[in-house]
């Protein structure tokens, strides 16, 4: 993966410091019921050498990512060396990454059965720790190789001539099983609770603080190791005030009036617009009129809630589906997305159900609400408000 990693870093855009303009970046996602310990295990290598900026919301408890069509480019063509040339590597690391994660998540539940964390010295904590964000890590920066950004292309190549890109279609088609083995173990350290807190839970005991939740994993093992980082740090405000991190400014995070002003520019440049048609990839056909139900990307123990709300017939938009959404995705009459390609999970899911789907429509979750009534046109690819 090293060698991987090297040949797209050269694709990558390397300046640094930068005014942050909206109009230079396209929206991925928001996750929500996060903190920052998710947050830094999320910016793993890849991350970090990508030219995306993050954008933490804290009275929706949302962080947004926004990636720069520069490097959304340079992926898509990046992604298309990759499925040819790569895949073989990818596949053997995120194996590997998951059987060590599903190790992890075994040995985590045992720890909390068996009552072993408060008995663990500070060097046993910390080494829990490391190795579960280092998974993360390394996990993560398999499936990064999976988002959508990285398929536009090559699913235009094996559409346009597949039997003369056999070897990418099987590729392709290998890596959708292996994404959602990834995701279900991802899934399991996003959730704070699962695989972290236990953990946590016990230096906070030890060290007195409760605010641990809201620094980096590499901040907390820095406190194990005794260094000093008060709580009057600025650091504990993480979680009641809005903040900002970007490669354009070399990670350092951004709050105060300015991560303020950076929010209210991207969310007027890509939320706070009137729209009437929606439009996306077809992903299977088909024509469709109900009620929506918009489910966002959760990750904790909310996500049941979220899923709760959908019933037999609504149209389900999400900004993607993973498989932790299969029961809201079999009630559907239908499945809107923000991201996502024909490779994704709820393109797959919508051909398997026989369901009309869009994908790749950017924006629904943040222009349709719920009980709206659509029409969901994945003959023409668009949708449209109805009532």
């Amino acid at each position: 993966m090293e060698k991987l990693n090297k040949s797209l870093n050269r694709k990558l855009n390397n300046g640094l410091n930068k005014e942050l303009n909206p109009s230079d970046y396209e929206y991925l996602w928001t996750d929500h019921d996060v903190n920052f310990i998710f947050t830094s295990c999320y910016l793993f290598k890849e991350f970090r050498d990508t030219d995306i900026v993050l954008i933490y919301d804290w009275k929706n408890k949302g962080l947004k990512f926004f990636l720069s069509k520069k490097d959304k480019l340079k992926f898509s063509e990046f992604g298309v060396i990759f499925y040819q040339k790569h895949f073989p590597v990818w596949k053997t690391s995120v194996l590997s990454n998951i059987q060590l994660g599903k190790k992890i998540i075994q040995t985590t539940n045992n720890d909390i059965i068996k009552l072993n964390i408060s008995s663990m010295s500070n060097d046993e904590l910390k080494n829990k720790i490391l190795e579960r964000a280092n998974l993360f890590q390394s996990l993560g920066g398999n499936y990064f190789y999976t988002e959508f950004f990285f398929l536009d292309k090559v699913e235009e190549l094996v559409k346009s001539s597949p039997k003369k890109y056999a070897v990418v279609v099987k590729n392709l088609k290998e890596m959708g099983t292996l994404k959602f083995e990834a995701r279900k173990i991802l899934n399991e350290f996003y959730n704070y609770h699962k695989i972290f807190q236990p953990y946590i839970k016990e230096v906070g005991k030890r060290m007195k603080r409760n605010d641990l939740p809201w620094l980096s994993y590499t901040e907390i093992v820095d406190i194990i190791d005794g260094k000093n980082l008060p709580i009057s740090n600025c650091i504990s405000d993480r979680d009641h005030v809005n903040w900002v991190l970007a490669k354009a400014n070399n990670w350092h995070i951004i709050k105060g009036r300015e991560a303020e002003k950076i929010m209210n520019e991207f969310d007027n440049h890509f939320f706070n617009v009137s729209v009437k048609l929606i439009k996306g990839t077809i992903a299977n056909k088909g024509i469709y009129q109900g009620r929506v139900k918009v489910v966002r990307t959760v990750f904790s123990d909310n996500i049941n809630e979220e899923i709760k709300k959908v019933e037999k017939g609504n149209v389900l938009v999400a900004e993607t589906t993973g498989p932790e959404m299969m029961i809201a995705c079999q009630k559907a009459g239908a499945i809107i997305t923000d991201e996502g390609g024909l490779t994704s999970h709820a393109a797959i899911v919508s051909r398997e159900l026989g369901i009309p789907c869009i994908v790749g429509a950017k924006i629904a979750t943040k222009v349709l609400k719920d009980d709206d009534l659509v029409e969901v046109n994945a003959e023409k690819g668009t949708v449209k408000i109805i009532k």
